[in-house]
């Protein structure tokens, strides 16, 4: 059954345990480690018992991120002594069969990052011993079966990116020993059931769902919880925080965009000592920002944009916060003295034009507080064209100069153009990985454009990504955006398994749901897509954003590989303008210079052809002279005739 298992997914045992012919010799029986030992793979691990261990059967089967390709061989349900079973990484295709409910003595059975569909099986609840599963980043439909509430003894499910829909079924509340849930990116629906309370979790999932609010309250009981990341909560009531007062033992609390009302008072987070990462933004969160809070010892990155809070900044930060956002809400006053320490985005409050004269922020804040941006009617410019991610210029086949955009942005950063024609923000930062390039690159020749070069780099973003156009004249502008994805291969693979989901506002705006670059090219990466949208510029201002709803796989190629990303963008107006843009003052004034030279060539030049003109004229009358001399004519005979 090995053997044939082996040959259908293409893939040769090694000598290492299979000697002489027999699978369940050297490796394969002595001490040598399975797990996390790549030279060791594809392996196998067997037990043998009788009399000098001849009767052997394999407990233990990975073929792990070996790009095997087929469907799940129907010997393999034959190996009916598999405890463990890692199949992730590849590229399987088709159903996962029903027979895998007869492999009972399975406890850990992975078929991660493939490309299954179908149901899941009902079969799955038979596995009664079965303590993790996970079937995520895979192309399942319909909703999660009922029988997987006969796993009672199941710590440990991985749905997320699986495909699935559908409310959560009531049988789920049996398993109590659930210990960590990943089940973001699918479309389950209704609310977060109660049972989830009852469980005995320390990491829960829960981002880019159609689940509805208000988040239950049942939530309180799981104090054991390290890691909570709920997000995207589409419609239904409103939540407060009182749910997390308890839970103190977090080290990550993520509550994105999930319809929040509340005061960040109503919990006292000085009791939140292994708090590390606190996202709360995209909510509707009033009140001020408490000093308790940011002076956490442990904290070091706060995520409170797109909320309503109002009044100062606090006075002090704990030690390792140096990550703080607080863009898009109503906060006055002046900056701390700690902001020179820190990534401090304050874009779009409400604080004075004497903000850019802060050193200890990046200049041209002023430029991009809310009521009062830069140039206000009075108007510098009217396109602008950005390559994302460039150190360099490049001209466009479109005629447009698209500038540079090298500069680092990290978790909670902005900045302005020298000349402020047009600026960046990011926020965000990527969960499950550290030292993420917030630019990525690639040498491919891009498909479907004249412009190879504007596709190179991209810039990337783990949750909310803007562009500003400043000090625009006002009217209707033409605004292009241009992307590829190239992470991902167009081949048999699990890398090809990547999917990158956001979503595109444009003047607030939403313009695509759900965009993913390479359905939209087609399935194919290394292939330019551009995006058109006419839209009205009435303050001198524009904004482009775009924003990570939850959707799309977090981990292929690499963790934290996913977000928006943009390759290239630009403004055009519609009308005439009255005013050029930055490049095109710099052009006119060159083409000035140049019709200056030209004009003085050109009179230079009539000179000297007039001097050249007079020169010869005399040089004839001289050599005609000379020659009447050595005739013996006279210059009077030469003309009396």
């Amino acid at each position: 059954a090995l053997n044939a298992v082996f040959a259908k997914l293409g893939q040769k045992a090694l000598p290492s345990w299979n000697i002489s012919g027999d699978p369940c010799t050297g490796a394969a029986t002595d001490n040598t480690n399975i797990d996390n030992n790549p030279p060791f793979n594809p392996a196998i691990k067997c037990e043998c018992t009788g009399g000098n261990a001849s009767v052997c059967r394999v407990t233990r089967l990975k073929i792990y991120a070996l790009d095997a390709v087929g469907s799940i061989p129907e010997e393999l349900r034959n190996l009916t002594a598999l405890t463990n079973l890692d199949l992730s990484q590849n590229y399987l295709t088709g159903p996962l069969p029903s027979f895998i409910g007869e492999l009972t003595r399975m406890q850990y059975m992975s078929f991660g990052i493939n490309a299954l569909s179908g149901p899941l099986p009902k079969e799955l609840g038979n596995l009664t011993d079965l303590v993790s599963l996970s079937v995520s980043s895979n192309n399942f439909s319909g909703s999660l079966p009922s029988e997987l509430g006969n796993l009672a003894k199941l710590e440990q499910l991985y749905i997320d990116s699986a495909g699935f829909s559908g409310p959560l079924p009531s049988t789920l509340s049996k398993l109590t020993k659930m210990k960590t849930l990943w089940a973001s990116d699918n479309d389950f629906t209704g609310q977060i059931p109660d049972y989830i309370g009852s469980w005995n979790l320390t990491d829960l999932r829960f981002q880019g769902n159609s689940f509805q609010g208000p988040l239950p309250a049942t939530l309180s009981n799981l104090v054991q919880l390290t890691s909570l990341r709920i997000g995207d909560i589409v419609n239904g009531s409103s939540s407060s925080l009182a749910f997390i007062s308890n839970m103190t033992s977090l080290n990550t609390l993520v509550l994105r965009n999930c319809r929040i009302s509340d005061t960040l008072l109503s919990v006292n987070f000085s009791k939140f000592t292994s708090l590390n990462l606190l996202d709360l933004s995209f909510n509707n969160i009033t009140g001020q920002v408490p000093q308790t809070l940011l002076n956490l010892n442990s904290l070091g990155f706060l995520f409170l944009g797109n909320n309503s809070l109002s009044g100062s900044l606090p006075s002090s930060v704990g030690p390792m916060l140096k990550n703080l956002d607080f863009s898009y809400n109503q906060l006055t006053g002046s900056v701390p003295s700690w902001a020179r320490n820190s990534q401090l985005n304050l874009v779009a409050n409400n604080f004075g034009a004497d903000i850019s004269s802060n050193s200890a922020l990046p200049t041209g804040l002023d430029c991009l507080q809310r009521n009062t941006p830069c140039f206000l009617g009075s108007p510098k410019s009217s396109s602008f064209a950005v390559d994302c991610g460039s150190d360099r210029p490049i001209s466009g086949s479109d005629n447009s100069l698209y500038q540079p955009d090298a500069a680092t942005l990290g978790a909670a950063s902005y900045y302005v153009t020298g000349e402020p024609t047009w600026g960046a923000s990011n926020v965000g930062r990527f969960m499950d990985a550290s030292n993420v390039s917030s630019i990525i690159y690639s040498s491919h020749q891009f498909l479907n454009t004249l412009d190879t070069e504007l596709f190179r780099n991209a810039r990337m973003s783990p949750s909310s990504l803007r562009y500003y156009g400043i000090g625009l004249e006002n009217g209707n502008y033409t605004v292009t955006l241009q992307f590829a994805e190239f992470a991902f291969p167009d081949a048999q693979s699990w890398k090809s398994r990547g999917r990158r989901v956001f979503d595109i506002y444009v003047q607030g705006e939403r313009k695509e749901q759900n965009f993913d670059i390479r359905k939209v090219a087609g399935g194919k990466s290394y292939t330019a897509v551009r995006k058109q949208y006419t839209v009205p510029v009435t303050k001198n201002f524009l904004e482009i954003h775009l924003f990570w709803a939850g959707k799309g796989t977090c981990c292929i190629p690499d963790q934290g590989y996913y977000g928006p990303a943009i390759s290239a963008l630009s403004a055009t107006p519609n009308f005439t303008p009255t005013v050029r843009s930055a490049a095109a003052k710099k052009n006119g004034s060159k083409t000035g210079v140049i019709a200056g030279v030209v004009v003085g060539v050109a009179v230079l030049g009539l000179v000297v052809l007039a001097g050249i003109f007079l020169w010869r004229r005399r040089q004839k009358r001289r050599k005609l002279s000379l020659e009447q001399e050595g005739m013996g004519y006279t210059r009077t005979k030469l003309y009396s005739n």
